[in-house]
């Protein structure tokens, strides 16, 4: 499959223009993470050194993609290139529009023009006592967690400057609540990842794509709902392994008992006087005659909130509770099903025979045969757009 590589414009997402690239580039997406583009381009190919690329294709102001037919498999800004002079390349890395936003914080638009020393007020209620200053705060309420996510990233397109090109989806009412003040700075694409994170969290994904008109970029924020956190296709994508000419190849099978956890603990908090501590119990493990696994997550010292605290030792104990194998393996892109149908996140299915080393049929470490339902984690490929590369985890 012949993969379109282009450039366009990071805060409007125009002036498309198209680029060669050698067959050495890369792409890659997982889930809730931006997606990660690695071209090299020949600097001694006279195309491509007409388009001046040190100046038209700026880190920090131009935005790299990756097209199959008109699905974008991956577009965000181009943060670093490196040149060899020897060698006459030059390298561009560029990261999802997800990066973008790692660049940005949780701040109203009266953090612009407030007097600095008025982020901390002080409190009428106690005297000598200061608070923060609510005008720069963020509080939200009532809402679903994809809609708080996307109330906070709407505010950073408040500022100027900020108004690149995101599409959202409808507002969705719920119980949910997150209440910044503007003094902690909290870093907006930091926040929306652990959003992702906590027990009930919604997959994030900024979905590239292109405008009607077929002439820009434009990126749709998706959010899994409170109902259905997970984001997934209708489709479950079927591949299967041992049928004559399958489009499979290159299984690998990887099994890592690290993670494994029947108690779970988190501690947040700066203080003693703010430290919190939370626990999460699964008997899975022990049930099945496991010993005892403990895991402790500190990295979350500014949570304030119990509730979100038991959020990540929740999802801890949660995954924890069996050995998570990763499969991962070659997809034939010019078959069904096709580049461009699925993504990360997406359900599909694995068929293998029983291992019967006389029929040169299934293998001999999976050994019972079966149909394994599991979850797309990672996708990736390269300038050939030959195959696509896999990464699947056990449906929990």
């Amino acid at each position: 499959m012949v993969l379109r590589w282009f450039i366009a414009d990071l805060l409007t997402g125009r002036d498309i223009a198209d680029v060669q690239v050698m067959t050495s580039s890369t792409w890659s997406r997982s889930i809730n993470k931006p997606e990660r583009l690695t071209v090299d381009l020949d600097m001694r190919d006279p195309a491509t050194v007409a388009l001046r690329p040190r100046q038209t294709m700026a880190p920090g102001r131009t935005v790299l993609a990756c097209a199959a037919g008109d699905t974008i498999i991956g577009a965000g800004p181009i943060w670093a290139h490196t040149y060899d002079r020897d060698q006459k390349i030059l390298t561009l890395d560029a990261l999802g529009m997800w990066s973008y936003f790692d660049h940005r914080f949780v701040l109203p638009i009266a953090a612009a023009s407030i007097d600095t020393t008025q982020f901390i007020i002080p409190d009428p209620s106690a005297a000598g006592k200061t608070k923060p200053n609510p005008a720069v705060g963020t509080y939200l309420t009532g809402l679903e967690y994809g809609t708080i996510a996307k109330r906070w990233v709407q505010q950073a397109q408040a500022w100027t400057g900020g108004n690149v090109p995101i599409v959202f989806e409808a507002d969705r009412t719920g119980t949910r609540e997150r209440n910044f003040e503007g003094a902690e700075f909290k870093n907006l694409g930091t926040v929306l990842s652990q959003l992702s994170q906590i027990e009930g969290g919604p997959d994030i994904r900024f979905t590239p794509q292109f405008t009607p008109d077929m002439l820009g970029v434009q990126w749709v924020l998706q959010t899994g709902t409170d109902a259905n956190p997970l984001l997934a296709s209708a489709t479950v994508f079927e591949w299967p392994m041992d049928v004559p000419q399958s489009p499979v190849s290159a299984l690998k099978v990887t099994a890592d008992a690290t993670r494994l956890a029947s108690i779970g603990w988190a501690t947040a908090g700066r203080s003693a006087d703010t430290v919190l501590v939370s626990r999460s119990t699964d008997t899975t493990l022990t049930n099945l005659g496991y010993a005892a696994f403990e895991t402790l997550d500190s990295s979350h010292s500014s949570v304030s909130e119990q509730a979100t605290l038991d959020g990540y030792t929740g999802e801890a104990t949660t995954f924890g509770r069996s050995v998570p194998e990763l499969w991962s393996f070659n997809a034939e892109a010019n078959r069904q099903p096709y580049l461009g149908a699925y993504w990360e996140g997406d359900f599909c299915r694995l068929s293998l025979a029983s291992y019967d080393p006389a029929r040169g049929v299934g293998d001999p470490y999976l050994f019972e045969g079966a149909t394994y339902d599991r979850r797309i984690t990672a996708l990736s490929g390269d300038a050939k757009g030959i195959t696509v590369g896999i990464t699947t985890q056990a449906v929990i």
